[in-house]
């Protein structure tokens, strides 16, 4: 069974310059230190990051390009967001307010976001298998840890 698995969610967004601003606040603080201790609390994602989509004309952004890689199955991966993760979670739902070509009756309250809807919508806009990986390397976050851990504490 491949441990790695893949997630390149690709989200439309409006293109309003509200929604514009807001993927561009969305991608240059990604990375930091909240979502950084997020991510390592959950310890099952080895990459993450989000890349924003020009407009064929270069004048805008098309949509929102999240991509990581990860420990375990879809499912298993989106219930550690949805019940460990608010950080991450909001992140997502930021998502989902900027989504362009959303269902009229999709709700946009994150009380009313459950499980079932939020795993569809990322899903559904998951454009990667697993079999489009490639990977080095078949440990897991955990044990890589552990390993360099061990290691730096031998060093010592």
């Amino acid at each position: 069974m491949q441990t790695v698995n893949p997630l390149t969610m690709y989200v439309p967004i409006y293109q309003t310059p509200e929604a514009q601003a807001a993927a561009k606040y969305a991608q240059a603080n990604f990375n930091n230190p909240i979502t950084k201790a997020s991510l390592d609390n959950m310890a099952i994602v080895h990459y993450a990051r989000i890349a924003l989509v020009p407009n064929n004309d270069n004048k805008g952004i098309a949509g929102i390009l999240v991509i990581t890689e990860f420990d375990g199955d879809m499912n298993t991966y989106l219930k550690a967001f949805f019940d460990n993760s608010d950080t991450i979670k909001a992140a997502f739902l930021v998502l989902i307010n900027l989504w362009a070509n959303k269902p009229a009756d999709f709700p946009t309250d994150p009380n009313k976001i459950d499980f079932g809807l939020f795993s569809n919508f990322i899903n559904d806009r998951n454009i990667s298998q697993s079999s489009d990986l490639y990977y080095a390397y078949s440990q897991s976050v955990e044990q890589i840890v552990a390993t360099f851990s061990e290691a730096e504490e031998a060093a010592e």
